[in-house]
């Protein structure tokens, strides 16, 4: 079966056209360059034997969104089946999704609530894409609900599983446990390394509404090879083979049509 990362970064740092303050600067993301070619990223899935990964634009307010988009889009066409481009968040949804995009990213460091998110989220529900969303941390339930609101059919994937801290399972099970009715979103496993709160994730949840994520080429600073560091701690979980067959690529091979 596939394995298929669902969560890495795309971009070149010349693509942030603004200052970065120096307050968002204090925040764990910039421990690592906001920059990740297309090169790297094939050659990090080949070393590691993954077959495709999503990837979306480094999501910063201070971005091109354009440029940044564009570059992922590209991705995609010079290597197809390997890259599943996202879009980020913004007005220009409907864009691209006729460009192509398969998905959209939202980061509260995009600052979303520039957007007009009552029509952007209807929008993507209608296209049947996901959006994965990395929402504010200790507010990843009334985040979620926000969304939900606006379009309750959307396919909503909680980046990092709603982890409070990076590489922690932190508030994760609170998270699973208040979302667990809503049979439509989806929780992402990059940087939360723990393989307990993995298979306490498959009890609560269910093993289809898991995705493996690795979040490259963030926690680099750590790392040699962070995507290795991920896959194996889910590797090494103890989750049985059908249900980590099923985490590690079948179920978003279900939320976007295949690699």
């Amino acid at each position: 079966m596939p394995v298929i990362d669902a969560h890495t970064h795309l971009g070149l740092e010349s693509f942030v056209v603004r200052p970065i303050s120096e307050e968002k600067k204090k925040k764990p993301a910039f421990r690592d360059r906001m920059e990740n070619t297309v090169a790297a990223l094939i050659a990090v899935l080949d070393r590691n034997g993954v077959d495709a990964a999503v990837a979306f634009p480094f999501p910063l307010a201070e971005v091109d969104a354009v440029q940044a988009n564009d570059y992922v889009l590209s991705a995609c066409r010079t290597h197809p089946g390997r890259i599943i481009p996202f879009a980020l968040v913004g007005d220009d949804v409907a864009d691209w999704i006729t460009r192509g995009a398969r998905g959209f990213k939202q980061h509260f460091l995009l600052e979303p609530e520039r957007f007009d998110l009552g029509r952007i989220y209807p929008a993507i529900a209608e296209a049947g894409l996901p959006l994965i969303a990395h929402l504010p941390t200790r507010a990843i339930v009334p985040g979620a609900e926000a969304i939900l609101k606006l379009a309750p059919r959307i396919n909503l994937i909680i980046a990092h599983m709603g982890r409070c801290e990076p590489n922690t399972g932190l508030c994760v099970e609170e998270n699973l446990r208040a979302l667990v009715r809503r049979e439509n979103i989806y929780f992402e496993i990059s940087t939360v390394r723990d393989a307990a709160v993995f298979r306490r994730a498959v009890d609560l949840v269910g093993a289809n509404r898991i995705l493996f994520g690795s979040d490259f080429p963030f926690n680099s600073h750590l790392d040699g090879d962070p995507l290795a560091t991920e896959l194996r701690i889910m590797r090494e979980s103890g989750i049985p083979g059908n249900v980590l067959e099923a985490i590690l690529g079948e179920n978003l091979c279900a939320l976007v049509g295949g690699p």
